[in-house]
């Protein structure tokens, strides 16, 4: 449990809260949405932020977002809280609980969709699991401490910046630098990865960082509008990935 604390405490610090209670139940609760139009070709799974719950997609328009679309899209949103990544647990609970058992349905796609925490959980799951994702849509995602930040980008960027040797298994010392070290060489076409889509509001908390990333990715898969770091520019910038986004024109 030690071992994963400073993720912990650096998702609460987004959120301004406490990370006193970190409860992470076996297994992982989820809240299934299926296709009005029967069985699909797509699974999309959500990632909640700090402070959310799976129902919170629902509450501020993300299913209705995702029907109105019309696409071939079953939905789950997982409760994928702050306990889970605190505990080391959230990459196995994720795929066991939920991932494993909608894979039985035999989903031609498999995409993440997060905010925030869930923007992170997406790219942090992706690294380690990387046969279970087709794609993933990072929403304002927290993507590490601003002295790495302002490292990378003193450097000139992604691209200019001298990575730290791979490593082997993710801890408390080194997940923010791997991540980076591994967004660097799937950007360049080195390590395997899904696509990533990135999307955040221009006066966003974590633009600085996330601008970082965007500057590595094809113009189309990068989402911008304006706002902060709210459900309201999240579901914003989902439209705009279903409208324009790979998953358009694959899940239909």
């Amino acid at each position: 449990m030690m071992r994963s604390l400073s993720l912990a405490a650096a998702v609460a610090v987004l959120a301004g809260g406490c990370a006193r209670f970190l409860p992470a139940p076996v297994p992982m609760r989820s809240v299934d949405y299926p296709s009005p139009r029967g069985h699909a070709k797509c699974l999309v799974v959500f990632l909640p932020g700090m402070g959310d719950d799976a129902e919170d997609f629902e509450k501020n328009g993300f299913i209705e977002e995702v029907r109105r679309r019309g696409l071939s899209i079953d939905i789950v949103a997982a409760q994928a809280t702050i306990g889970y990544y605190s505990r080391g647990t959230f990459v196995e609970r994720l795929s066991a609980d939920v991932l494993a058992p909608h894979r039985a349905r035999g989903y031609t796609q498999t995409w993440l969709v997060g905010p925030s925490m869930g923007g992170f959980g997406t790219l942090f799951y992706s690294r380690q699991r990387l046969g279970d994702v087709t794609g993933v849509l990072a929403l304002a995602p927290y993507l590490g401490d601003d002295d790495l930040i302002k490292e990378i980008h003193d450097a000139g960027g992604l691209q200019k910046w001298s990575p730290p040797a791979r490593v082997a298994k993710l801890d408390d010392a080194n997940y923010q630098r791997e991540m980076w070290r591994w967004l660097q060489a799937a950007t360049r076409g080195q390590e395997p990865a899904p696509t990533i889509h990135v999307g955040f509001g221009r006066q966003d908390k974590l633009v600085f960082a996330d601008e970082l990333l965007a500057a590595e990715l094809p113009k189309e898969r990068v989402f911008r509008t304006e706002g902060g770091h709210k459900w309201g520019p999240w579901r914003t910038l989902l439209g705009q990935f279903l409208a324009e986004g790979e998953i358009a024109k694959t899940c239909r």
